[in-house]
C-alpha cells in the first residue's frame, strides 16, 4: 500500500482560470479516493482538440477554475473501497468515462458508453458525492469528462 494512501496529497497541475488564458503551473490538492474511486500518479499526459474547445469556452459552459487533460497515462496511487479490479503499481490509462458495469450500453459488445457515467462536461465533478477531489488555491477545481490528466496525481471514478 502507498504510504499516501488516504492522505491528501500535493503535486503540480496546469490549472485554466478563464477561458483562453495561459495555463498556470500551481500546486493543488488531491484527496483520497473515495468508495469504488481510484488515485493515479499520472505520468503522461496531453492536450487534445476536446479540451482546447473547452479551455477557450466556446459553445460550452464556461466552467473555470479547471484542470484538462482526460488522455493520460500513469499508475495507480491508492484505491477506495470497494475497488478490486486495480491495486497500488498498476499501469492504467485512464478512460473520459466510467463503466458500471452493470447498464445496457456496459453489457453491450457494440458501446461503453455507459448510461449511468455518460459524458456531462459541464459537471466538472464526481458522480457519486457532487465533488472534486482537486482543490487549488482553497477552489474547488472542475475537470472535464471524468478526468484531469494536467496535476500529477488525480482521483478517478
Amino acid at each position: 500500500m502507498s504510504a499516501t494512501a488516504g492522505q491528501v496529497i500535493r503535486c503540480k497541475a496546469a490549472v485554466a482560470w478563464e477561458a483562453g488564458k495561459p495555463l498556470v503551473i500551481e500546486e493543488v490538492e488531491v484527496e483520497p479516493p473515495q468508495k469504488m474511486e481510484v488515485r493515479l500518479k499520472i505520468l503522461f499526459t496531453s492536450l487534445c482538440h476536446t479540451d482546447v474547445c473547452f479551455w477557450e469556452a466556446k459553445g460550452q459552459t464556461a466552467l473555470f477554475p479547471r484542470i484538462y487533460g482526460h488522455e493520460a497515462g500513469g499508475i495507480v496511487e491508492s484505491v477506495g473501497e470497494g475497488v478490486t479490479d486495480l491495486q497500488p503499481g498498476d499501469h492504467v490509462l485512464p478512460v473520459f468515462t466510467g463503466e458500471c458495469k452493470e447498464c445496457h450500453h456496459c453489457k453491450s459488445s457494440e458501446s461503453n458508453m455507459c448510461s449511468l457515467l455518460r459524458i456531462n462536461t459541464d459537471r466538472g465533478v464526481m458522480i457519486s458525492d457532487g465533488k472534486t477531489r482537486l482543490i487549488q488555491r482553497h477552489h474547488l477545481t472542475k475537470f472535464v469528462f471524468l478526468v484531469a490528466g494536467y496535476p500529477q496525481d488525480l482521483v478517478q471514478l
